[in-house]
């Protein structure tokens, strides 16, 4: 590992950064499955099935706190609330973090995505989905169940007019909220269904900081949210409310049944494996 590690996200046991790799000796017997990384916390899946978190921990990102002033751990520390699943996956963007398990359920913790306390213990949400793929923002999270895309929480930009509001965005995409899911605990308080582009599947999401891409069954590649930066791949420094069409160019030649999407904080990235 290396770089900042003022919050201790490099689990040294100090708050010192780095600038040569070194060797992380807390996981240096541990067979290590699964890493994700946040703004300023590490998390880290084993092989036996343990998660260890690391870095800041104000609003529960890292785990359980041991007192409510506690503001970052700069060594591992076991994360509890997994019991009786075996984790797959881990997720981490801003201060949220994120387990998925092998039978498709969600366990999130850390800051609130929208309206609710901090959680700093693993809650599964949304029972009801079996989930297949997790993208994290800093506001937003998409889920994947089925083909099927679902959002949660809310973007703070909104296609060049700050004055939309929250509801006004989600008639503009057709949110339907699934009030079936809607009532079951989470420390998300909103999931949203996002209607179908052209009645495809979606097969790959993806979510930077504030914004969000999709890959269909067709290849075909969508972006939306802050666009600031050029982001959204669309020709301008716009934010999307809706999905858009990103031309690639040389669609005729080339096949993007493979197409695989993933976002940094203000950039995205398209690769075609065909």
């Amino acid at each position: 590992m290396c770089g900042d590690g003022s919050f201790g996200q490099l689990g040294t046991g100090d708050n010192q950064s780095r600038n040569l790799p070194f060797e992380a000796t807390s996981f240096t017997t541990k067979h290590v499955e699964k890493l994700a990384f946040g703004m300023r916390h590490s998390l880290v899946l084993l092989k036996d099935n343990s998660v260890y978190g690391f870095g800041s921990a104000r609003r529960g990102q890292v785990g359980k706190f041991a007192s409510k002033n506690q503001k970052f751990y700069n060594t591992p520390r076991l994360i509890d609330g997994f019991p009786n699943c075996k984790i797959m996956n881990l997720y981490a963007n801003g201060d949220h973090s994120a387990a998925l398990d092998e039978s498709g359920q969600l366990h999130i913790w850390g800051r609130a995505l929208v309206g609710e306390h901090d959680d700093d213990q693993p809650r599964a949400a949304f029972p009801s989905l079996s989930i297949s793929q997790v993208a994290l923002g800093w506001h937003h999270a998409l889920v994947l169940s089925g083909g099927e895309l679902y959002a949660i929480g809310a973007y703070r930009h909104q296609k060049c007019d700050p004055t939309v509001s929250e509801n006004a965005v989600a008639r503009q995409l057709n949110l339907t909220t699934a009030s079936s899911i809607h009532h079951e605990p989470s420390s998300a308080s909103n999931l949203a269904k996002v209607p179908s582009i052209h009645g495809q599947q979606v097969t790959q999401i993806a979510a930077g900081t504030e914004h969000s891409a999709l890959v269909t069954e067709s290849g075909a590649l969508f972006t939306w949210g802050w666009g600031e930066h050029g982001q959204l791949g669309l020709g301008d420094t716009c934010d999307q409310v809706v999905p858009q069409r990103v031309n690639l160019g040389d669609e005729g030649s080339r096949s993007y049944a493979s197409l695989g999407v993933y976002c940094g904080s203000g950039f995205t990235v398209a690769v075609s494996q065909a």
